[in-house]
């Protein structure tokens, strides 16, 4: 066997014995979806004080087709999900619970439209809330709602926790700022 043979086998993971796991890998690649102790145990919890989660297989999605995918998936095999954000939140919303598989935003993170004329950006869940600013700034605009994790926190979390910030008692918090989403329903289905 030559050594491209053997490299190619060795980045093609074995079968999980999970077969969403196994699903999404053929479906996704193998580079979406970790099952290793490290991000599990890491995505297990969030910025609040609850413990006690367990996330099963970590998926990262890079679009809104990838977590289409996904929905789909765990529905044909019966796992439930968990979105997940930075893990900034302080609710214990992104914390898994019986090891679902975690659906983390982080790599759909596109600032993909800006029309600064209208007030408008079209960004993908995992954007840092601070770099839509810092992309605003130059034009004189900002996003108003301005947690203190905004360095870090992204826009899926401040949707979902519909965040504010010391900018939110003149401008209102973040479903004040939201004018449309693009959402994957439990079915899978795109609105």
């Amino acid at each position: 066997m030559s050594l491209r043979d053997r490299l190619r086998r060795r980045s093609q993971p074995e079968p999980s014995g999970d077969e969403v796991v196994d699903a999404a890998r053929a479906a996704l690649g193998a580079h979406t979806v970790r099952t290793d102790g490290a991000h599990r145990s890491l995505l297990s919890h969030d910025a609040s004080v609850f413990a006690g989660g367990s996330a099963g297989p970590v998926c990262y999605p890079e679009s809104t087709h990838d977590v289409e995918v996904l929905v789909h998936l765990a529905n044909q095999h019966g796992r439930s999900l968990v979105p997940r954000g930075a893990g900034t939140g302080l609710s214990g919303g992104a914390i898994p619970l019986g090891q679902p598989v975690v659906v983390a935003l982080n790599r759909m993170n596109r600032i993909l439209e800006v029309d600064t004329a209208n007030g408008v950006a079209w960004v993908e869940p995992g954007v840092i809330n601070l770099d839509l600013t810092n992309h605003l700034r130059p034009h004189g605009d900002h996003f108003a709602p301005d947690p203190s994790s905004q360095q870090v926190c992204s826009f899926g979390g401040n949707v979902a926790n519909n965040s504010g910030g010391p900018h939110c008692l003149a401008y209102g918090v973040t479903n004040a700022h939201i004018v449309a989403l693009e959402v994957v329903t439990a079915s899978g289905e795109v609105l």
